[in-house]
């Protein structure tokens, strides 16, 4: 009896699992840049009671044996990093990126994380940043007398000043590509350490 109210139990954890990775999904539906996660399982060791093969009586033997399951573990939680669906905003700073790809950011204390969220912003220093003021990298400065901002699909971005009849390259946005993008480490607000 009481190997099968475990047995229940681990069920009952691994159901709790998989609820809050759902959850969780759920909850983020409209964060920008957000990939949703994919709770992974798997059986836990058997107890043998008898091997396949064992004799039964003088000539017959047990075809399948007799295993009993032990119960179920959480094994992973993926990210899945597939492209969400792509919406129009008005600002001539987001981005998207589209199959591989993070941008890489720089933390104040120095440190690189990385992102899939293209919601750009320009700071007082006129780099542009993201949501918390994080600086892309490499730094992408706007000068304050820029009339408009263009980033083309390679990245390359681009200012028009006054006085000016073209645009005026002032630099590229970079994607960084890892083999396990799943071994990321979330730190929340979208963003990712290399592990």
């Amino acid at each position: 009896m009481m190997q099968s109210l475990y047995t229940a139990s681990t069920g009952m954890i691994g159901m709790q699992t998989q609820i809050n990775t759902t959850a969780n999904n759920i909850a983020n539906v409209n964060t920008i840049g957000f990939k949703k996660s994919r709770a992974e399982f798997a059986d836990l060791m058997y107890k043998v009671m008898d091997y396949a093969g064992t004799s039964t009586s003088d000539v017959t033997k047990s075809p399948t044996g007799i295993e009993v399951g032990l119960g179920v573990r959480p094994t992973a939680i993926n990210k899945i990093f597939s492209e969400g669906s792509l919406k129009q905003t008005d600002n001539e700073l987001d981005v998207a990126v589209t199959g591989k790809g993070f941008f890489k950011l720089e933390l104040p204390d120095g440190s690189e994380v990385y992102s899939r969220n293209g919601a750009f912003k320009v700071d007082e220093n006129g780099s542009i940043v993201n949501s918390d003021g994080y600086r892309l990298v490499p730094e992408i400065v706007i000068p304050p007398d820029a009339t408009n901002v263009s980033i083309g699909t390679d990245g390359t971005v681009s200012v028009v000043q006054p006085g000016q009849a073209q645009a005026t390259q002032i630099g590229q946005m970079t994607l960084t590509n890892f083999i396990n993008p799943a071994g990321l480490h979330s730190m929340g607000d979208n963003l990712y350490l290399e592990t």
